[in-house]
Order: structure tokens, then C-alpha cells, then sequence
């Protein structure tokens, strides 16, 4: 029965920190991580010497939550257009000061 309680309360200790450290950190953009893809895309295009070695980790990541939010979004939402269209439409906005909402930029990226 101690050791239950021992863990349950390591449990608790650990949720509460891993929710503490998540607010701190900034949230994923689907503009910045399509960015990213285009980026990354275009460097393989031109078949660039290590181009896949010189992406760092946190590139890779931004870039794959893109791929996988057009993925996502085109699956649920019959969405039918090229994948690396919509990422450049999306990535467009890298330079926006007053940007659209994801979700509107998400549906217009359909539109292409």
C-alpha cells in the first residue's frame, strides 16, 4: 500500500512539472514548420551535398508537424491538392505581421 502511494504521488509531482515546463515553452506554428518543409524541400531539389545532415533536429520537427497537420487536414477534410503547394501557400505567410488564423490558412490552402 506505500509503495502505491509513493507512486501515485511521483506521479502527481511528475505531471505537474511536465505541465509547468510545457506552458513555458512557445507553441508549434504550422507556418513556421511549413517554412521549415519548403526550406528543406528546396535543398534536396537542388540536391544539395548533406542537405539531410545539415537540417537540425528541431527543423525536422517544425517541418514534420507541417506535413503531418496538411496530411491530417486533407484527410479529414477531403482536401485533394499537392501537398508541397499547400506547404509553400502556408509558408507564404512566414512574413506576415498580422497573420490569418491557422485554421483559415489551413482551408485556403484547399483552394489551390
Amino acid at each position: 500500500m506505500k509503495l502505491l502511494k509513493t507512486l501515485l504521488f511521483s506521479a502527481i509531482v511528475t505531471n505537474m512539472f511536465i505541465a509547468n515546463v510545457q506552458a513555458k515553452e512557445p507553441k508549434m506554428s504550422l507556418i513556421e514548420g511549413c517554412h521549415e518543409l519548403v526550406n528543406i524541400q528546396k535543398n534536396k531539389n537542388e540536391r544539395r551535398l548533406l542537405a539531410a545532415q545539415t537540417t537540425s533536429l528541431s527543423e525536422s520537427l517544425r517541418a514534420g508537424y507541417c506535413l503531418g497537420v496538411i496530411a491530417e487536414y486533407a484527410r479529414t477534410k477531403d482536401c485533394h491538392s499537392d501537398w508541397f503547394d499547400r506547404a509553400k501557400f502556408i509558408a507564404k505567410f512566414y512574413d506576415e505581421r498580422d497573420r490569418l488564423s491557422e485554421t483559415t490558412i489551413l482551408k485556403q490552402s484547399c483552394k489551390i
